[in-house]
């Protein structure tokens, strides 16, 4: 049966629309009216609920969106800081063991975690066990196999939740 009509009289607008209406210079008819954010002195009016100011409509842009009849109320909130600023001071190889030192500073750097990684920072992991730093940021990590002598690999210091710090491009006997 269509939308609710609400009456808007022509004569008020400069243009109409079914959801909105501009209205005419010192025009003030009663109807709910919003000010421009880039001219407060020009109003727009709009209908109240679902209604709109042409005869029935039941479709018009994609017909009426929950956009047009809900306004959300969010809640946006800091927890804290959890900027962590990680570097990566050494990586020394002996045999198929990587030892890295790292320096970590900024709160939420509490679960940092190290994986070595095939050509590029979303690759396959290499290592037996991706290991978190120890206290004094220090971490080994041991390639699952010896296919990876010759391989390019990336070593990448985790967030715990899996987001990529940082990253360092090595390989074996290339130490930094």
């Amino acid at each position: 049966g269509g939308l609710p009509k609400v009456d808007l009289p022509k004569h008020l607008t400069d243009s109409r629309w079914a959801r909105c209406a501009v209205v005419s210079g010192q025009s003030d008819p009663e109807i709910q009216q919003h000010p421009w954010y880039w001219n407060q002195s020009q109003f727009f009016a709009t209908p109240p609920g679902v209604s709109c100011f042409n005869k029935s409509p039941e479709y018009a842009h994609g017909g009426l969106s929950l956009q047009e009849c809900l306004i959300p109320d969010l809640l946006i909130e800091h927890s804290g800081d959890r900027q962590v600023r990680v570097t990566i001071k050494a990586i020394e190889w002996h045999s198929l063991r990587c030892q890295i030192e790292v320096s970590c500073s900024g709160a939420g750097g509490s679960y940092i975690s190290a994986d070595l990684r095939n050509a590029h920072p979303a690759g396959i992991s290499v290592v037996a066990n991706i290991k978190p730093l120890t206290e004094d940021s220090k971490v080994s990590l041991v390639l699952a196999g010896d296919e990876y002598l010759e391989a390019e690999l990336v070593l990448v210091l985790l967030d715990q939740d899996g987001n990529i710090l940082v990253q360092k491009p090595t390989k074996i006997g290339q130490n930094s």
